[in-house]
């Protein structure tokens, strides 16, 4: 099964990471379906308030600030195989939203987890999550990361048994196959009932069955949904949590649970699905 067919990476240019979120995107897509692109959120500034240079006019400015994304994005991307680039104007989340909706069916931002998932000039994962139209994959990086990240080995859908359950591990288990991952789900109940418990149970089992999950690797717990997430996945070394969004209408799943709330603070990658 195939990858993703056009993926938008959002890079900044004082992100020391870059090789290692572009590394991710060609684990799920071919570098041919990969464009790496950069927000300037700076153009029209005062000209003479820039630090580095003389520049006569803003317009000039722009054009060095311009010059200077394209220079970085051609060297990073060209390192694995990219040949796609492209400089955006305005903050990260607003021009990655617009460009995602033409044919865009995975964003890919970097994210810094318990520290607020910051990346693009200071913006949030958080924000290329809320109103964009397509998946959106936030790759955790550690402050002290160096280094390339190992391949995806162990994938955790985590569903709350609605309707859209189905979509959502629909794409995990996309994933999964195309990364040569297992699979893995929970479902997490907030109220500690045993007669729902079990009812839960017994729905999960049939969403598992459904995509050959063993049941080892079904789990249905009671709690906090994104503490008993980010616990899981650190019990069973999973190193992709997929979870669903509703984008623009918030992102409500996981029994009303946001997936803002795994994003933060998780300690692996997330990808966040958006469902119809």
């Amino acid at each position: 099964m195939g990858g993703f067919q056009h993926v938008v990476v959002g890079l900044d240019v004082h992100q020391r990471t870059a090789d290692a979120i572009l590394a991710r995107a060609c684990e799920l897509a071919h570098p041919d379906r990969i464009e790496a692109v950069h927000a300037c959120n700076r153009f029209h500034r005062e000209h003479r308030d820039y630090p580095q240079g003389n520049f006569e006019t803003s317009e000039a400015l722009d054009e060095a600030i311009h010059r200077q994304a394209d220079q970085y994005l051609k060297q990073v991307a060209a390192r694995r195989g990219i040949s796609r680039i492209r400089v955006l104007q305005g903050s990260a989340a607003d021009a990655l939203h617009a460009y995602a909706k033409e044919t865009t069916d995975l964003v890919v931002v970097g994210s810094h987890g318990h520290h607020g998932a910051r990346t693009l000039f200071g913006s949030t994962s958080n924000a290329m999550i809320h109103g964009t139209p397509c998946d959106v994959l936030a790759v955790h990086i550690d402050e002290d990361h160096e280094g390339l990240l190992p391949g995806y080995e162990k994938v955790l859908v985590a569903v709350d048994l609605g309707d859209e359950s189905f979509q959502v591990t629909e794409e995990a288990n996309r994933v999964a196959e195309h990364c040569g991952a297992e699979l893995a789900i929970c479902n997490v109940t907030q109220a500690d009932y045993g007669p729902l418990l079990e009812e839960a149970a017994e729905r999960l089992a049939h969403l598992a069955e459904s995509y050959g999950i063993d049941e080892d690797s079904m789990f249905e717990v009671a709690g906090n949904v994104a503490h008993r997430v980010h616990a899981l996945a650190t019990d069973i070394g999973a190193d992709l949590i997929v979870v669903g969004t509703h984008g623009k209408h918030g992102l409500q799943l996981l029994t009303g649970s946001t997936a803002n709330a795994v994003l933060h603070g998780a300690r692996c990658d997330v990808l966040a699905v958006r469902v119809h």
